[in-house]
């Protein structure tokens, strides 16, 4: 069995430069383990990838469907239709951009984050392209991850979060 892991939602500090300029912003951050989800993967969101619909600033509609998603209450979706939950996408809200998306699953008394990996229009990232430098890899460098969470911790903390 896989280490049951802790979630939590919180924030970070987001920089970026556009024309010269630095911008800071807080974003909505997911934790798994008091670690931010993006340091798991290997990706400090240099891509683009910085939205989530667990940000306190996504609308209101869009955050009540997210809601009933991460509890299993309606059926994960996104743009490239492969059933999969996002995690991460691009701050233009365009999924076809990419995603940091997984397979969710729930089982028991576990809440699974199965094959979380990026995704793009061709499908879920499954194995590292060996023609791409690894350094510029969009693959989690330990492939594809696995996060098993206690559902009623799991269901506590989303719970906690929308209610803000």
């Amino acid at each position: 069995m896989d280490a049951v892991r802790r979630l939590r939602i919180g924030s970070v500090g987001f920089e970026y430069t556009i024309e010269a300029r630095d911008y800071r912003i807080e974003i909505g951050e997911i934790f798994v383990d008091e670690r931010p989800l993006a340091h798991w993967l290997g990706d400090v969101r240099h891509m683009g990838n910085c939205h989530t619909d667990l940000d306190p600033r996504t609308p209101a509609k869009r955050r009540e469907a997210a809601r009933a998603i991460y509890l299993g209450l309606a059926p994960a979706d996104n743009q490239n239709e492969s059933g999969r939950l996002v995690l991460y996408r691009c701050h233009c809200g365009c999924d076809y951009c990419g995603v940091v998306s997984c397979e969710l699953k729930f089982d028991g008394d576990h809440v699974v984050w199965d094959r979380l990996t990026y995704e793009s229009d061709d499908g879920p990232m499954l194995e590292r392209d060996p023609h791409e430098d690894p350094a510029d890899s969009l693959f989690p460098p330990n492939g594809p991850q696995r996060f098993v969470f206690d559902r009623a911790q799991y269901q506590a903390e989303l719970e906690r979060h929308f209610a803000q």
